[in-house]
Order: structure tokens, then C-alpha cells, then sequence
């Protein structure tokens, strides 16, 4: 996997892929419990591969997450690339119900994405906030782990 290497260029050991996967599965898991407002945390890589996922919502299939939360980055970053010749920041999806944030994990790498949905008893700032903490939380981790 792209990304997933030590500063020698060499592949990161499966042991310290586990114990990041854990790790940034921690994450999640206490951004759900700590924000009531927020209905899932997904963690991918830019391709579309889920690597944690934490949700208050069942039934939902994670890996389809994972796969939108890619597709609708890389929409949000060729947009803002095209049209406003700038960096996307984070996207943001306002629904009826709540919003849906995804952002770039800023790791080095630079190849995982993060997507947190959330229902409308938060506002909006708080949300974005929220997700931007845990995505700089989530870097650290990764960073550590590479």
C-alpha cells in the first residue's frame, strides 16, 4: 500500500500496521463516545480501502463508506483544483438530517481519508472542528506508526 513505509522507503512491518490499525480504531471508537452528535467515523485510504470504522448506526456497510468517502475527496479536491486553482481543505455534504465531512488525513503519506457524519444536534463549526481534531489525532498516529 502506497504510504505505508519507514523513512528508508522500506514496507512497514505487518506487526506496526496492526498495532496502528488498532491504535487509529481507538480513535474512532472515542470520537463516537465522547460526541453524541456524531453518527460514524471512516477511516480509508485515498483508494477506497477502509482501515477503521467506528459507527452508532447499524447496518451500514462500512467498506461502501470507505469507497464514497474517497471518491467524494478526490471530487472536492479536482473541483477546487479546476476551478478555483486552489487546495481543498475538506468537503463538506449538508443533509436534511445532519452533515457528512471528509477530509485528507494530514500524515505524511498523505494517503488516508476521513469521513465523519453527524446529526444535526451539533452545528455545524463544532462538527468541522471535531473532525479536524481527530484527523490531526489520526496523523500523529500514523506518522508514529510509519
Amino acid at each position: 500500500m502506497p504510504g505505508l513505509s519507514d523513512s528508508s522507503g522500506n514496507n512497514v512491518l505487518v506487526s506496526d500496521r496492526s498495532v496502528m490499525r488498532t491504535d487509529c480504531q481507538s480513535r474512532l471508537d472515542l470520537l463516537t463516545q465522547q460526541f453524541t452528535s456524531i453518527a460514524f467515523a471512516c477511516l480509508s485510504t485515498v483508494d477506497g480501502r477502509l482501515f477503521a470504522y467506528a459507527s452508532r448506526v447499524t447496518g451500514a456497510d462500512p467498506r461502501h463508506r470507505s469507497a464514497m468517502t474517497s471518491s467524494l475527496l478526490a471530487l472536492s479536491e479536482s473541483m477546487a483544483k479546476e476551478a478555483l486553482r486552489s487546495r481543498c481543505t475538506y468537503s463538506v455534504v449538508a443533509a436534511e438530517h445532519g452533515v457528512i465531512i471528509a477530509v485528507r488525513v494530514p500524515c505524511k503519506s498523505r494517503s488516508f481519508a476521513l469521513s465523519v457524519g453527524a446529526d444535526s444536534s451539533d452545528i455545524l463549526a463544532m462538527t468541522l472542528r471535531v473532525t479536524l481534531d481527530a484527523s490531526d489525532a489520526l496523523a500523529t498516529i500514523i506518522d508514529r506508526s510509519a
